[in-house]
């Protein structure tokens, strides 16, 4: 888990040590997302959080909002051994929205905010600022995906889960964005800085991918932090 904390940023959140597998140990019927009138369950729950502050303005350069059936930790890629993001071997479903401040949410100050709206992106940003990769391996920022494979090899095992890279693109059904980006409203949030595990969040997100089938999404429940 990372240790490092960006003081300079005026936000709450990034005082907190990260916390990969804060997780969900039971499934509500309403986590998940919908695709055609069929339900994917995702019953966990991670925002990632940027802290290189690239344009040095105070505030994070972007945010990862992920829903799956698996678990995400980051320990196995701050250790060399795979991608930013590692992901158990059981996952199957899996929604990742990725959120920049600038233009496209001028509402995204310097922490997230329950009851605004925010757009991802609909592109593959390889760089920001002209500086640094952000899209972690795959051929978009943001995408919803079912009936998925998990990568190999296995880099080790936390909490009972063994967790690898990512699950390949080639295997499963990929949704990407079309030419209006997703959008995710944050209904609540709940940071818990003294008990990390008892941070909860509470959101609805819409996605019209390239076809226009448009995709809906809601989560409640807690919620793993990861510091990017």
């Amino acid at each position: 888990m990372k240790l490092l904390f960006k003081i300079s940023f005026a936000i709450l959140i990034f005082s907190m040590i990260s916390c990969d597998n804060n997780d969900d140990t039971a499934t509500s019927p309403q986590d998940g997302f919908t695709v055609n009138n069929n339900l994917h369950i995702t019953e966990n729950a991670y925002i990632t959080i940027d802290q290189a502050d690239r344009n040095a303005n105070g505030k994070p350069d972007y945010y990862n909002f992920f829903f799956t059936d698996g678990r995400i930790t980051d320990y196995y890629g701050d250790q060399g051994l795979g991608y930013a993001y590692n992901y158990s071997t059981n996952i199957t479903n899996l929604v990742k929205l990725q959120v920049f401040e600038g233009i496209s949410n001028p509402n995204l100050t310097n922490t997230l905010t329950a009851g605004n709206t925010y757009v991802a992106s609909s592109t593959l940003t390889t760089s920001l600022n002209g500086f640094g990769m952000t899209n972690s391996g795959y051929s978009k920022d943001s995408f919803i995906a079912y009936n998925l494979q998990a990568g190999t090899p296995v880099f080790g095992n936390i909490g009972g889960y063994d967790f690898t890279s990512n699950p390949p693109e080639t295997v499963g059904i990929w949704h990407y964005p079309g030419t209006v980006g997703p959008s995710i409203t944050i209904n609540a949030i709940n940071i818990d800085n003294n008990t990390p595990a008892n941070s909860t969040i509470d959101v609805d997100y819409i996605f019209t991918d390239t076809s226009g089938t448009v995709i809906s999404g809601h989560y409640e429940g807690t919620l793993g932090i990861i510091l990017d």
